[in-house]
């Protein structure tokens, strides 16, 4: 089987790979100048014109990369407004007459972080077909990262302990159960690991990890990516039992693990199993995660946007009437759905 993953590029990227290429999760596919803040720059006095005027004499759009010395503007007769160093133009203010422009920085490269064809360039986007699996998450955290699979845990509702992280897994994607203290991920991130999955992760433990993380950056003492993805739900849940079964079938296989986007390919995979479907509008659910764990409802609304929860971390949730007379957003994956309350 294959699947799709594609590559946002900023303004302004230079892509370095060509469609039916070949490429692999440390690969650079492009590379980008990131700009810094905007600075005005005189046009209209320059040109001698008045600001609706200089309007039209303008080179260039907004969103152009310009080199230091390159036409920004002209009027026809000599007069020229010059690039004054490597940016990227932002846009022109008709009532004052400047262009606001973006100094580039150095030069940063882009890695797509997954092996496979690239099957599209374009200014926007790199389109890669990946041969494996994609398994979907409900939330993460951390950056894009890729390494070996490697089974943590013996049982899909154990907990990822501490012990469990040895030399061993440096540059590993270690698969665990139910949860993992903040202790055990501070170790993971020390030890080399490259990312963690897990049926779930308390808010407390993933709070306390984070501000640990930022700690350590004041101090310089954070070095290399991280990510965790959680497959199942928010709290202590475990990994679905068949989910957890084909993970035990992959060890060993490249996987590419994308945090905040809660996604993960497995490459040359079989497809997972089919997991049970997220409620909807007007289903009865049953909550599987404190304070309302074993309470019944309706779900009312299913949120425009993803919210936050306690940890920080972003889910689809939904507005959950309970029975007891309550109402709160809760994760859509820790909602159970039961049955459509019309029966239907």
């Amino acid at each position: 089987m294959s699947v799709m993953h594609r590559v946002r590029l900023p303004v302004g990227a230079t892509t370095l790979v060509e469609i039916g290429h070949g490429v692999e999760p440390a690969e650079v596919l492009a590379t980008s100048r990131p700009p810094g803040g905007g600075t005005s720059l005189q046009v209209a006095s320059r040109l001698r014109r008045s600001a609706a005027e200089a309007v039209d004499l303008l080179s260039v759009r907004p969103g152009t990369v310009l080199e230091a010395g390159e036409r920004l503007a002209e009027d026809g007769d000599g007069r020229e407004v010059l690039a004054p160093y490597a940016c990227l133009f932002l846009g022109y203010d008709a009532d004052d007459g400047t262009a606001l422009i973006a100094p580039l920085g150095a030069t940063e490269p882009i890695l797509g972080h997954v092996r496979g064809e690239v099957t599209s360039v374009g200014a926007e986007a790199i389109e890669i077909r990946v041969t494996g699996a994609l398994v979907a998450g409900v939330g993460g955290s951390g950056s894009a990262v890729h390494g070996e699979l490697r089974m943590a845990v013996h049982e899909p509702g154990e907990e990822l302990r501490a012990g469990a992280i040895d030399v061993g897994a440096t540059g590993r994607i270690m698969v665990g159960g139910s949860r993992a203290s903040a202790e055990t991920l501070t170790r993971a991130r020390a030890m080399g690991v490259a990312g963690i999955v897990l049926g779930g992760v308390l808010d407390k433990e993933l709070r306390d990890f984070e501000a640990t993380q930022v700690r350590r950056r004041e101090v310089g003492g954070v070095r290399g990516d991280f990510a965790i993805v959680m497959i199942s739900g928010f709290g202590k849940v475990g990994l679905d039992a068949a989910l957890f079964a084909w993970f035990q079938s992959h060890e060993g296989r490249l996987a590419s693990l994308f945090g905040a986007a809660a996604r993960i390919y497995v490459y040359d995979a079989d497809p997972p199993p089919a997991r049970r479907a997220l409620a909807r509008v007007g289903d009865r659910v049953i909550a599987h995660r404190r304070p309302f764990a074993g309470l019944g409802g309706e779900l009312v609304r299913v949120l425009d946007l993803p919210h936050a929860t306690p940890a920080g971390v972003t889910a689809r949730s939904g507005l959950v009437s309970f029975e007891d007379g309550r109402s709160a957003i809760v994760p859509l994956a820790n909602l159970e759905a039961m049955e459509p309350r019309d029966g239907g």
